[in-house]
């Protein structure tokens, strides 16, 4: 064997002293001791290397392609075959040392240093841009080129800055609306140690007030307060079932001063006019026990326990004591007034969170106890008839029915019948709103079951649709709970894998919202604070509830001691959306798992780009509408996650790069900064245009035919055909679909998976989705005729909508 050794240095003298000693000393005699060698001091000590700062050679590896005008950073080297410090230094660009600040400024590096070059590429298309450094006397240079003019790969995503764009006449970004906590002000898990939270303090003793307005967040649901009231009146004893008013009236009045007058920090916290301000649209609610009339007892604080009346004639239909409680609770126990100084009154109350689940699902339909859809259904007018029957409450949204499971597909649409079109032909035309719970099942019996992407669409468009057909309008939606539920990890205390779940679902669902902000009303992520009163036990073990905003720090450390209550990685998410404001303006992605939003505020811009897809994704961004050499500073979020644990990565620069990797199922926020106010002088107005005919059954090779009327087509713009399918897995997604007389490309690809397979286990049990399909605005007219035909038989087409944008000009489009 040969074996070759680099020689990088001149001989040394050491090597050959020490062979000299070690032939001397051999043969020496064992009686008779050697004579001590005297030290010869004209040869360097064998036990001292000579200083040695020529590094072993280096080098960094070049790039091609990369985007214009932009930080571009190196890979990371190891400097290696140095004994002391070496000088650096560095022409063309900045050095960083073990992650250090990057710096342009002479210094010096030690052996088994790490380090990384970065350069600003150049703004011009297939440019070279060097950076040379040099350790030691020894060079290397790191070489990037920009891309061809035109040639991109990834995603493109166009952004004009100088378009509104308004959607059914909403054109701004309503912070009250969507950037929301499953909490009210005044409630008990603000506070600390007392026996809602395990008598431990909060890390930050004003974490109330700190949260919402560093973070910009407003209060959105409250499911307690109800029953607390319940506890506290009493039977009216000349009716039984029905409460006693004027308890009510002590009882409201004592609510009402306790709130106006109180000294503790929860109330003098709540009063505060910043903090007043974020609770004028709050939703309250109750829940099936004990409103439900089925004889569940009520456990008054004082006196015998009671139930609601189950009466159920023509003059009193059942729910009329469950109603009269609720609107004596409505009027008496908040403020009437602006200028009383008690509690806000709800803007919107919900009379029963998620009823059929308990009522109807989970019971036989042999057994007494099963509630049929349609009582629960009736239940809510009688209800809502109450409430209305009080003046002070006819500024309150009363409405339903709250379902926790919209699975309008489930055995191919009958859960749709059955429940969900019942609901809206039942009790549409007297709700003033229809309330929804919207999750995504991460991880459910070894299935992944999400509905954001398109499921979450189709749902959408399934009870617009047929709200618009059954009572002439869509009745706007409160989504007073969204996010993720992973079953699979119930019986287990806080991870940052069940926070990463929450935050990417919420993050995706937010997304789709914001495209419906003329017919949505409220939206809250089910993110709570602490929940010890969701507090069980498991196999012994006591588990907390969650999602939750505040963890106790032992949850993170290990460190049993620690008992404060800190931030949960939840807290991310209001980091990453802090700052969003502003009117909305135009956005494109060519891929729509790219969901891509922005909105112009002064001299600032958001822009917010999320992942459907589960892997990383290069995304190109392109700016119009504004002259980038304007832009003075460009700060971005991203919301990633490594290993199951989320973290917000920051960076900031000077320009809109071309283009950003964003992490699978990622969200990124970039704030662009302008030296002037952005001008907005053009338009992009869209609307959604719905058919008059509804779920219509898929027979192979037989067309089925929609209406869309009255739509207004203008000179500029685009739209969207968008066809809800419910189908089993297999069967196409590809019809031949006609517009009038022109025949459209459909698309293969949707919105999110392809819900038959997850990121590792089996999807939903079918599809149920909408396909988006480009229509040109010349084959569109005032009344339109589409045809969908498939070559195969089964499921249905749920619905048919046009959503047209009309411009003031035509768009720029890198397509």
């Amino acid at each position: 064997m040969i074996t070759t050794i680099k020689n990088k240095k001149k001989t040394s003298y050491a090597v050959a002293s020490l062979l000299v000693l070690t032939i001397s000393s051999c043969g020496g005699s064992d009686d008779e001791p050697l004579a001590p060698t005297v030290p010869d001091t004209t040869q360097p000590d064998p036990t001292t290397p000579e200083t040695d700062t020529t590094p072993n050679m280096f080098s960094f590896t070049s790039m091609n392609n990369v985007a214009l005008n932009s930080v571009i950073t190196s890979d990371e080297i190891t400097i290696s075959g140095i004994n002391a410090a070496a000088n650096i230094t560095i022409t063309g660009g900045e050095y960083s040392i073990n992650n250090t600040n990057f710096t342009a400024s002479s210094g010096t590096i030690s052996d088994g240093d790490k380090i990384q070059i970065k350069i600003t590429s150049s703004a011009e298309a297939e440019t070279l841009s060097t950076a040379q450094l040099t350790i030691g006397g020894v060079s290397a240079t790191f070489s990037i080129t920009t891309k061809a003019a035109g040639a991109f790969t990834g995603i493109n995503v166009d952004i004009n800055f100088d378009t509104k764009h308004s959607v059914g006449g909403i054109e701004t970004f309503d912070r009250q609306k969507f950037i929301t906590i499953h909490s009210s002000p005044s409630e008990n898990d603000w506070g600390e140690n007392d026996v809602h939270t395990q008598n431990a303090p909060n890390e930050d003793p004003n974490l109330m007030v700190n949260f919402v307005t560093n973070n910009d967040v407003y209060f959105g649901r409250n499911t307690g307060s109800i029953g607390w009231a319940l506890r506290n009146v009493s039977e009216d004893s000349n009716k039984p079932g029905f409460i006693d008013e004027s308890t009510a009236t002590t009882v409201g009045g004592n609510f009402r001063w306790t709130y106006a007058n109180a000294t503790t920090k929860k109330h003098t916290d709540a009063r505060l006019p910043q903090i007043k301000a974020r609770s004028l649209d709050m939703i309250h609610g109750g829940q099936q026990h004990p409103y439900w009339p089925e004889g569940t007892p009520i456990s008054p604080l004082a006196g015998d326990a009671w139930s609601f009346s189950q009466t159920d004639t023509e003059s009193e239909p059942l729910g009329t004591a469950t109603g009269h409680y609720m609107a004596q609770f409505l009027s008496k126990f908040f403020s009437n007034t602006d200028t009383d100084g008690y509690e806000p009154k709800p803007k919107y109350f919900e009379i029963m969170n998620e009823p059929l689940y308990d009522l109807t699902t989970v019971r036989n339909p042999i057994d007494d106890d099963y509630v049929s859809p349609l009582e629960v259904f009736e239940f809510h007018n009688t209800t809502k008839a109450e409430i209305r029957k009080i003046a002070e409450n006819d500024d309150i949204a009363v409405g339903g029915y709250t379902v926790a499971f919209p699975d309008f597909d489930k055995d191919n649409f009958q859960r749709w019948e059955d429940r969900d079109k019942l609901f809206i032909d039942t009790s549409g035309a007297a709700m003033d709103f229809y309330s929804i719970h919207l999750y995504d099942f991460p991880c459910l019996s070894n299935t992944e079951k999400y509905r954001s992407g398109s499921n979450v669409e189709a749902t959408m468009d399934m009870m617009e649709n047929y709200s618009h057909i059954a009572v002439g309008e869509m009745k706007p939606y409160v989504i007073s709970e969204y996010g993720a539920a992973n079953h699979c990890e119930r019986s287990i205390g806080w991870t940052p894998k069940k926070d990463t779940l929450v935050m990417r679902a919420t993050n995706k669902m937010l997304m789709s919202f914001l495209e419906r902000p003329d017919v949505i009303a409220k939206t809250i992520p089910f993110i709570v604070v602490k929940a010890e009163w969701g507090r069980t036990t498991q196999n012994g073990q006591s588990i907390p509830y969650g999602p939750r905003l505040m963890v106790q720090k032992f949850e993170r450390t290990g460190v049993s001691t620690e008992t404060e209550w800190v931030y949960s990685d939840i807290e991310l998410f209001y980091n990453l959306w802090s700052e969003v404001n502003g009117t909305r303006v135009d956005t494109w992605s060519s891929d729509l798992d790219i969901q891509v939003d922005a909105y112009v505020d002064g001299d600032d811009a958001y822009i917010i780009l999320n992942n459907l897809e589960f892997d990383e994704t290069e995304v190109n961004l392109h700016a119009f509408g504004i002259d980038t050499a304007n832009i003075s500073a460009v700060n971005m979020k991203h919301l990633k996650t490594d290993d199951w644990e989320s973290s917000l990565v920051e960076s900031n620069q000077t320009s809109l790069p071309d283009s950003v990797t964003i992490d699978g199922e990622g969200t990124i926020v970039i704030k662009v900064t302008y030296n002037t106010d952005i001008t907005i002088d053009q338009t992009n107005d869209e609307v959604k245009y719905y058919s008059g005919d509804f779920k219509q059954a898929i027979t192979a090779n037989t067309a089925i035919t929609f209406n869309i009327n009255d739509v207004t087509v203008g000179d500029n713009g685009e739209a969207i055909l968008r066809l809800g399918i419910g189908r089993d897995h297999g069967k196409s997604l590809t019809p031949t679909v006609l517009v009038n007389t022109t025949e459209v490309s459909v698309p293969v690809d949707f919105r999110g998976y392809d819900q038959e397979m997850g990121n590792v286990n089996r999807g939903r049990d079918n599809y149920f989705g909408v396909i988006e399909i480009p229509v040109s605005l010349s084959a569109l007219q005032a009344d339109n005729t589409i045809t969908v035909t498939f070559s195969d038989t089964g499921g249905f087409v749920s619905t048919a909508a046009l959503q047209v944008f009309n411009t003031s000009r035509a768009l720029s489009r890198s397509k």
